[in-house]
């Protein structure tokens, strides 16, 4: 696992084998960054990252000119790995929350351009999630833009949609407000 493009390009991160992730592949990231640069503008965007895991994906939206990250995760493993990385590239940009997603984005006044979310595939409640995003002032009255990681087995078609991409049984969907 590294980061593929930008000012971190080339870190790996130190090993890690948390029972309770699932790392995105170099690959799959890369597709995924190659595609999101067509749609959106990275550079500057404010990100969140929901299940944060070990901070893959929100280091690449950092590494690619975000302005600043949101990580969050519930596992303190997690956040330990993710906050032993932000020291090590002294990386300020980088705020890292350890909060259940579902409490988070129900009771937190969500900001930023982007939310990127890569709830486990098996999570019982991922449309809870999804319909909470869509619902909230930040996706209906702040033109937010959602990207969730998900099993291909799940599809969303919402009216909202403007993104769907497959990589194996990993699926990319992109939800953006009017």
């Amino acid at each position: 696992m590294r980061i593929i493009h930008g000012r971190f390009k080339g870190f790996q991160f130190p090993a890690y084998h948390g029972s309770n992730t699932r790392p995105t592949t170099d690959l799959v990231k890369e597709s995924l960054f190659n595609t999101l640069d067509t749609y959106i503008d990275i550079t500057s965007a404010k990100v969140v990252d929901l299940f944060a895991g070990t901070g893959n994906i929100g280091l690449e939206f950092l590494s690619r000119g975000a302005a600043s990250i949101v990580s969050v995760d519930h596992f303190p493993a997690n956040i330990s790995y993710m906050k032993a990385i932000k020291k090590q590239l002294a990386i300020e940009e980088w705020e890292i929350v350890k909060s259940d997603v579902l409490k988070y984005v129900s009771n937190a006044d969500l900001k930023g351009d982007i939310i990127f979310a890569d709830p486990p595939y098996d999570l019982p409640n991922i449309h809870e999630i999804v319909n909470k995003i869509l619902q909230s002032d930040w996706f209906l009255k702040d033109k937010g833009i959602f990207i969730l990681e998900h099993v291909d087995r799940l599809v969303f078609n919402h009216n909202t949609v403007f993104l769907k991409k497959q990589y194996g049984n990993t699926s990319f969907t992109g939800f953006r407000s009017s």
